[in-house]
This record gives structure tokens, C-alpha cells and sequence, in this order.
């Protein structure tokens, strides 16, 4: 069973504080994150804190409150080869910052897309021990996965469809060729991108690669349709089989995109594929999620290329822009 982590900081670590650094104790925000954070941890897992302060109390304490919990605190955790406990500014947040003082206004110039998902992952969902200024009581709110745009959303779902197609046609031809290294390398990539899309299609945030298959279960139809065939390709020590099992994902997730119209435009079909969809490619390359029109492009590409006796080698004019 796992150590009470909650208790750890109420009972040792917030008083070693409060008693040698009383101001920085009234101040800090205490943030928790991996398995710890999550509530999940284990006999394997390692402690990763986060105490945060005003950068002027931390350029004037910090450094003795981090030389502090260094040599007053045994590890915590059976694996604690590292630092279980930093000491950072507030500045370190860095682009979320700008999400800590949202003006309604100015929603559409929050730069959202500079934010890792698997950080607001654990915005959403890291275990906070203090935070007298609620500053990440603000963050969950002003970062809900409700409020990251669709644009962003559009985005993402067809640039990782993409990857995800690309790696699984890779995938296919090594297991052709026999080549079992390369083939083993594109299964650990087509794993965590059939993981992520999962999220995508849900508009869920996903966790750091530790995580992903726990906070995966939670997730609704596709995802819980495509789980046993994702178990299948972890499991399954016949090649061709793992590639069926990843086929199969492929047609769940494109099939529900299609089937509720989650990328208006875009021509997608559920059959594995046999080779890299030229849609997706065309699709990322001409920003379909900010241009609804960007399918027009390729229509005078073809044209002008046919007008020429070139109608098959339309995308040089693409690329020219001829």
C-alpha cells in the first residue's frame, strides 16, 4: 500500500517549514504530481513536488527552504534517487501564467496552442496540498478541457490521424520485410499514438506516457471499443496479428469521426491502411481546422495541372504554388 501522501506534507513537511521559514509557509503553493499525484501510486513509485512561490520570495528564500527539506527530510519514497521536493518561482509556470488573469475579451489570444497536453492534464488532476492564492484552483477552471478550442481540437485530430496512419503503413511494410527491429521501434509509436487519438476523439486531455493506459480506461466509446484490440497488439506475439489488432483500432476511431461528422470536409475511409491517406496529408498541409475552404486549393491545383496535360502531377502547383 502506498504512503499517505497528504498526510506526509500536513504532518512533516508544512511544519519543518512553517517552523524555520514562517513567511514562505504562508505563502507556498504545493503542488504533487505522477502517481502520488494521481492517487495511484505504488511500491515502485517516486515522489515529484512542486512547492511554488512569488518570484521575489524565491530569490530571497527559495534556495534555503530547497537546502531545508534536502537535509532535514528522509526519502519519502522507496525509489527517491532524485530531488523529491523543488522549490520553483511562479514564473516557471510560463505560458500559463497567461491563463491566471483571463480577460473574457481576450479569450481567443490565450496561447493555448504553446501548452503541452500532458501538462494540462495535470493542471486538471494533480493532487494540490495548498494553494492560498488559488492559483491552480484558477488554472483548472480557465483551462477546462470545455475551453480549449475547437479549432485546436480539429487541429490535433488531424495531425495525429495522420501520424497515426503514416506509422501504421510503416508498421505493415516492416512486418512484410521480416524486419523485426524496426518493427518492434513502430509498434511503441503506433501504441502511443492510438492512445492519444483516443483522448482527441474524447476531447480529454492526456497524461505524461506512465499514465496513459490508466487514465485511458476512463475514457467513453471509441476508446473503450478499442481497448482490447490495443491489449491484443501489446500482447500478441505474432506480428501480423498485433497489425490486425492496430487495423482494427483505425476502423473504430475513423468510423466514429465520420459517422459524427467530427471533421466536416474531409473524405475518411475505415478500411486499414494500405497506404499513407493522401487527405490527411493535404488536410494538414492546408490547415483545414482554420480554413473551411482549403479543399479549393487542391480543385485549382488540378485544374491548371490539367489544363497543361498534367492533371496527375497536380501537387508541383501545389508546392510552387503554379
Amino acid at each position: 500500500m502506498a504512503k499517505d501522501v497528504s498526510a506526509y506534507f500536513e504532518k512533516t513537511v508544512i511544519p519543518l517549514i512553517t517552523d524555520k521559514h514562517p513567511d514562505v509557509a504562508a505563502e507556498m503553493t504545493i503542488k504533487v504530481m505522477g502517481s502520488f499525484g494521481l492517487g495511484i501510486a505504488d511500491e515502485f513509485s517516486d515522489l515529484d513536488c512542486i512547492i511554488y512561490l512569488d518570484d521575489p520570495l524565491w530569490n530571497a528564500q527559495g534556495g534555503h527552504v530547497q537546502l531545508l527539506l534536502e537535509t532535514s527530510l528522509p526519502a519519502f519514497a522507496a525509489d527517491g534517487h532524485h530531488w523529491e521536493m523543488n522549490v520553483h518561482p511562479i514564473s516557471w509556470l510560463r505560458d500559463l501564467r497567461e491563463f491566471l488573469n483571463v480577460v473574457p475579451e481576450n479569450k481567443a489570444e490565450l496561447p493555448w496552442e504553446e501548452l503541452q497536453i500532458e501538462d494540462l492534464h495535470e493542471v486538471q488532476n494533480c493532487l494540490i496540498v495548498r494553494d492560498p492564492k488559488n492559483i491552480f484552483g484558477t488554472l483548472r477552471e480557465t483551462t477546462a478541457p470545455k475551453f480549449f478550442p475547437d479549432w485546436l481540437w480539429n487541429k490535433l485530430l488531424i495531425t495525429r490521424l495522420k501520424d497515426l496512419d503514416e506509422t501504421l503503413c510503416e508498421f505493415q511494410r516492416t512486418i512484410r520485410r521480416q524486419n523485426k527491429l524496426e518493427a518492434t521501434i513502430f509498434l511503441g509509436s503506433l501504441l502511443e499514438h492510438v492512445l492519444h487519438v483516443g483522448f482527441i476523439i474524447s476531447r480529454e486531455y492526456y497524461p505524461w506516457r506512465k499514465h496513459l493506459r490508466w487514465a485511458f480506461e476512463k475514457l467513453p466509446t471509441p476508446s473503450r471499443e478499442a481497448l482490447p484490440y490495443i491489449d491484443v497488439a501489446v500482447s500478441e506475439p505474432d506480428m501480423n496479428k498485433k497489425l490486425i489488432a492496430l487495423e482494427s483500432v483505425w476502423s473504430i476511431y475513423t468510423k466514429h469521426v465520420a459517422e459524427n461528422n467530427m471533421l466536416p470536409g474531409i473524405n475518411i475511409p475505415s478500411e486499414g491502411p494500405e497506404q499513407p491517406w493522401e487527405e490527411l496529408v493535404w488536410a494538414e498541409r492546408l490547415k483545414a481546422w482554420s480554413d473551411p475552404d482549403w479543399r479549393n486549393w487542391i480543385i485549382r491545383c488540378q485544374k491548371r495541372a490539367e489544363d497543361t496535360g498534367h492533371k496527375e502531377h497536380w501537387p508541383i502547383w501545389s508546392l510552387w504554388h503554379w
